[in-house]
């Protein structure tokens, strides 16, 4: 009789949507993070010199791997949201509701 149970929307696919809009609004945000700061000391604007240019290398690794891992996290959010079904059965609805 499992199969006669009603379905209600898939909790879990609706917190995992919202999680990837928030996300996807902070994705923008991290990959300015270093970006203007990179620029002002490889500008020369800031600070010049041998330490200057150590110091923009420096960040410019940060940033660059901050961006390549900032970028991972969206399509592994898709990969979760597109796994999960849009209706489950509500007693899985409500488990899922009492264990988060």
């Amino acid at each position: 009789m499992a199969g006669l149970e009603s379905k209600v929307p898939n909790p879990r696919k609706a917190d995992l949507q919202k999680l990837r809009s928030e996300l996807a609004k902070e994705v923008e945000s991290l990959g300015k993070t270093l970006k203007r700061p990179s620029e002002d000391i490889g500008g020369d604007k800031v600070w010049v010199g041998r330490n200057a240019r150590a110091w923009h290398r420096e960040l410019e690794g940060r940033h660059r791997k901050l961006g390549e891992q900032v970028g991972k996290l969206l399509p592994l959010l898709d990969a979760a949201i597109h796994g999960e079904p849009e209706h489950v059965p509500a007693a899985e609805a409500r488990s899922y509701g009492s264990s988060a």
